[in-house]
């Protein structure tokens, strides 16, 4: 891409992420005007598919999310590290990954370093030694912070939606996975969508990539523990504070790209979402202008984990299962042979 191209790009990316300070909305409707109905939370792990299912949802002409509505169906979806203003640190994933490509600096410079893997918190906020720190149930909600998550919610809503009114707030922030009583408690009536995808091939592929200064000094079996025990917590809590809410459904990444139009269809009854053919990734789809990731809509890949699995030798293997074993054969996921 070049350089022009370039700044095109974070110009579009800029308009559509800062357009809740500056749409001419904010001085014709109220936020006390704005209901948040039946929000729906797409909670996983990172690397888990879940912006493709996402991107789907996303072109309903209802949806909404914390970066666009239905004319930027591409936009910002993860309130814990997008939100253009301040949220309670109940909501907040603050890492060196995740500073914005515009002008919002995510760091506060009072961060804790982890003996391991300092500041970062790519797929280890969920490990043991973190759980507690991202951890929230019911006893953690005030008035002041479940205003302060309205308000973001409603100030995007009355940015993008089409028709206020009809308007359904989606986002697929993968901490709030573990902050699912509390997110309950501020909204009765959310839909939750749990995506898993195989822990064997999602941890591998975590393990081997060194674009992180702490995974290029780690050993490889310390990696697979840590990340290992990263989709384990994540799950396990995920569906144990879901087991009583009767608006939730689980879908399985590799199940969604074999059959993406049956498995959104199931999903889309489930949240109480009109579904569209034209949802599902075709052919004729072109992403908007100023998108990234482009891969991760047509045409649907099929076989991805194939690759991660390739190079997961039978030590590394029996690692993950020692970790993950009893979770993932809930969701139909075994070891490698």
């Amino acid at each position: 891409m070049n350089k022009l191209n370039r700044l095109l790009q974070v110009a579009v990316n800029a308009y559509w992420e800062y357009k809740p300070w500056w749409t001419p909305r904010r001085w014709a409707i109220a936020l006390d005007e704005i209901d948040i109905d039946r929000p729906i939370f797409i909670l996983g792990v990172q690397g888990g598919g879940l912006t493709l299912l996402t991107r789907m949802l996303h072109r309903n002409p209802n949806i909404v999310t914390i970066g666009g509505g239905r004319a930027y169906w591409v936009g910002n979806n993860e309130m814990d590290k997008q939100y253009t203003g301040e949220l309670p640190e109940d909501f907040t994933l603050r890492s060196p990954k995740f500073q914005s490509p515009t002008f919002k600096t995510h760091m506060t410079g009072t961060e804790d370093a982890h003996p391991v893997f300092g500041r970062e918190r790519n797929w280890v906020y969920a490990c043991d030694d973190l759980l507690d720190q991202y951890r929230r149930t019911e006893s953690d909600w005030s008035p002041d912070k479940e205003a302060q998550l309205r308000r973001a919610m409603k100030e995007s809503i009355r940015a993008y939606a089409l028709d206020i009114r009809r308007a359904r707030f989606l986002d697929m922030s993968q901490t709030f996975s573990l902050k699912v009583p509390l997110l309950r408690k501020i909204f009765p009536d959310a839909r939750f969508v749990v995506q898993t995808r195989d822990p064997y091939a999602t941890c591998i592929k975590e393990a081997r990539d060194d674009g992180y200064k702490w995974r290029r000094k780690t050993g490889l079996e310390q990696k697979l523990t840590i990340f290992a025990e990263h989709w384990r917590n994540t799950y396990a809590y995920t569906m144990n504070d879901l087991k009583d809410h009767a608006h939730k459904i689980t879908v399985r990444y590799e199940d969604l790209v074999q059959s993406p139009e049956d498995e959104l269809r199931r999903i889309a009854e489930a949240i109480d979402l009109e579904y569209r053919p034209d949802m599902v990734p075709q052919d004729h789809h072109r992403l908007p202008f100023g998108s990234s990731e482009s891969h991760k809509w047509f045409p649907v890949r099929t076989g991805v984990n194939e690759k991660h699995l390739s190079h997961l030798r039978p030590g590394a293997a029996s690692v993950i299962q020692e970790n993950v074993e009893d979770v993932a054969h809930s969701f139909g996921y075994r070891a490698p042979d």
